[in-house]
């Protein structure tokens, strides 16, 4: 998967940083087992995207260009550089002097004229791997929030029943309900207690399992060979028996290392920006990141065609792009 993509964009042979950056990638992540997870992920980005339902990441597959060619994450960690879709003529820019290829200037090809790909974020990877590359991988898939449930499924066909189980949570009383069920206890048999005492019975109580629940994305895979039950039993959360989905009764930090934990999580933006793409026929993934008329959203409202008036005295227009709504993150853009 990965060699046959770089090829595609960069041709044959490689140009020495992308082979060399690649068969780095591919030597840790398939010499300390971690391949299957990497695959995993993959197969399920395909089958989203196939549906036409864009993937977020986040964790150690922003730096991996392994990640990038097999198709998980369309963040290209490379030095900033141009590459020509035609050609495959590619000119990198290794001294530092450019954060993201993003911001380098239109340029075509010097060999056959056409307008120039940019792309590269320069991100090492060891920044999510170690200096080794023995970090166990946390690949984070970020999908659409009403097709989270089809990827559960999904799971479940690829590994088969009896082996996807939803990440069990434990709630614990924290220090305000511990402190509030200690003085509802001594109210109710009439005890007057020094503070040093209620505080005693405070800690004693606080920590203390309340209810179960469940991680909002964490599913943990039981490899074929081996049962559930080895690891850890499993419940309902919250002991509702009508739930469709069953849980690991310990907690997931407990047995995170001992069996795979995917996170799969839902984020409406995605949805958004697939009914986006139906009402105007505008593929998301093919924006450039530096189309000026978006990155003048975050300056001013002119690109909008409105007034400050309009949009209830906010001088950007970043209210409707998520993390940029919050009326502290559009005073620090102001």
């Amino acid at each position: 998967l990965t060699i046959s993509r770089a090829h595609e964009l960069y041709g044959d042979p490689l140009p020495e940083i992308v082979a060399a950056r690649v068969e780095r990638e591919l030597n840790s992540i398939i010499s300390h087992g971690y391949a299957a997870l990497y695959l995993i992920a993959q197969k399920l980005v395909a089958k989203s995207l196939s549906d036409g339902y864009l993937v977020g990441s986040r964790g150690s597959v922003g730096s991996s260009l392994v990640a990038t060619f097999s198709g998980i994450t369309e963040v290209n960690p490379l030095p900033a550089h141009y590459h020509c879709p035609k050609c495959k003529y590619s000119e990198f820019i290794t001294d530092g002097s450019v954060g993201a290829g993003a911001d380098l200037p239109a340029k075509a090809c010097p060999s056959c004229g056409t307008a120039l790909d940019k792309d590269g974020h320069d991100i090492p990877f060891e920044v999510f791997s170690g200096f080794n590359g023995d970090k166990v991988p946390d690949i984070k898939l970020i999908f659409s929030g009403e097709y989270q449930s089809v990827v559960f499924k999904y799971l479940e066909e690829l590994f088969g029943g009896g082996h996807v189980y939803r990440a069990g949570t434990i709630g614990t009383l924290g220090e305000a309900s511990a402190y509030s069920r200690v003085k509802e206890y001594l109210q109710k048999r009439g005890l007057v207690l020094p503070g040093t005492e209620i505080q005693r019975l405070v800690n004693g109580c606080r920590g203390v399992k309340r209810t179960t629940g469940q991680h909002p994305g964490g599913v943990m895979v039981v490899p074929e060979d081996l049962d559930i039950q080895q690891f850890t039993p499993i419940q309902f959360p919250a002991n509702n028996k009508k739930s469709s989905t069953m849980t690991t009764h310990f907690d997931y930090n407990s047995i995170n290392d001992q069996l795979v934990k995917l996170d799969i999580l839902g984020n409406d933006n995605l949805t958004v920006l697939r009914m986006l793409q139906d009402l105007t026929g505008i593929n998301p993934v093919e924006i450039p990141l530096d189309d000026p008329k978006t990155m003048s959203l975050f300056s001013s409202l002119d690109s909008l065609g409105i007034s400050p008036e309009d949009a209830g005295g906010c001088e950007v227009g970043t209210l409707g792009i998520p993390e940029f709504g919050p009326r502290f993150v559009r005073q620090m853009l102001e």
